[in-house]
């Protein structure tokens, strides 16, 4: 198979992916995600391609629809995955690195929320909030992800309150 035409394809797949997130076909859109991973995994070391920054992406996008199936691990997994590439590359990020870097943050902090796991999960989202005034983003502009960020930690706060209450026996 030429490289160029599975570059075509798994490009394709990430965004025939994405489409099916916003329809609410999660499980499509997992199945498009991980098909993606697999034809870039396919791809020769040597050409000439951002495999990494590629993988990112999709393991963000992917973190979000295992997220939406409530497969919490998973999603939590494909975030830190995706968390990992962010970590190595310089911290100007370009606007698409900073939308793919929040969403694997925000959802990692879900993910976290979700297993329980509070103090990291209030982590995760802190440093997403962090992000915004870090990088000067406009907050106007990003107010749905202010937003989600913001009702998570309440969330979660509201959450570790309620354990730390005594009760009834």
């Amino acid at each position: 198979m030429k490289t160029a035409y599975v570059i075509r394809a798994m490009r394709e797949a990430n965004e025939n992916g994405s489409k099916d997130f916003h329809k609410g076909d999660y499980k499509g859109a997992v199945e498009c995600h991980q098909k993606a991973l697999y034809l870039c995994s396919s791809l020769p070391a040597d050409i000439e391609f951002d495999k990494a920054r590629f993988e990112a992406f999709v393991y963000a996008d992917l973190s979000a629809a295992f997220g939406r199936q409530g497969k919490h691990m998973d999603s939590f997994a494909a975030a830190n995955k995706a968390l990992a590439f962010f970590d190595t590359i310089p911290k100007k990020l370009g606007n698409m690195e900073i939308s793919k870097y929040l969403m694997a943050q925000v959802n990692q902090g879900t993910a976290l929320a979700a297993l329980g796991c509070f103090p990291a999960a209030l982590e995760a989202l802190d440093t997403a909030k962090n992000v915004f005034t870090d990088k000067g983003l406009d907050a106007l502009k990003n107010k749905q992800w202010l937003d989600i960020v913001e009702d998570n930690i309440t969330a979660i706060k509201d959450q570790i309150e309620k354990q730390q209450q005594p009760q009834p026996p």
